[in-house]
């Protein structure tokens, strides 16, 4: 019978593994952090513009914590922030024309490197699958916390 203790720490310490290595080659390579690479793929995956509230939900982390990330990327030059046309209480978070270039280099590097690690133990089809798996793992995860 599996312990799904032991299925949580593997899963923990495979993602800080990989979480470490890609942040250290994406900083080498492009001058970004991973963090900054997740939150523009998540304004990316936005259609480019996204409130604060849907860069943390898409990142699983506080809204405080993306407010921060957020200041970051605008103080970098890499998002700018402007008025929610229909809630002032919110703003919208799009990216720069800098951080679309540095989103696109980081994006290169990170595909590679992961391609490079990952690669070597999965198969495409197999990634495909543990892909499918997961989502639908980060999908339940979400039912219970919600």
């Amino acid at each position: 019978m599996v312990r799904y203790t032991d299925v949580f720490t593997q899963l923990v310490r495979v993602e800080i593994e990989l979480w470490n290595g890609l942040d250290a080659h994406l900083e080498a390579t492009t001058g970004v952090s991973l963090a900054t690479f997740q939150a523009m793929s998540a304004i990316r995956s936005s259609r480019g513009a996204a409130r604060v509230q849907d860069i943390s939900a898409e990142l699983a982390i506080t809204v405080g914590a993306t407010s921060k990330l957020v200041d970051r990327l605008e103080r970098d030059g890499l998002a700018t922030r402007s008025a929610h046309p229909n809630d002032r209480r919110s703003s919208i978070v799009a990216l720069s024309d800098r951080g679309a270039t540095a989103l696109a280099a980081a994006d290169g590097a990170a595909e590679a490197h992961l391609r490079a690690v990952l690669g070597n133990a999965l198969a495409d089809d197999r990634a495909e699958d543990l892909l499918a798996e997961l989502t639908a793992l980060r999908a339940g995860a979400r039912e219970l916390s919600a």
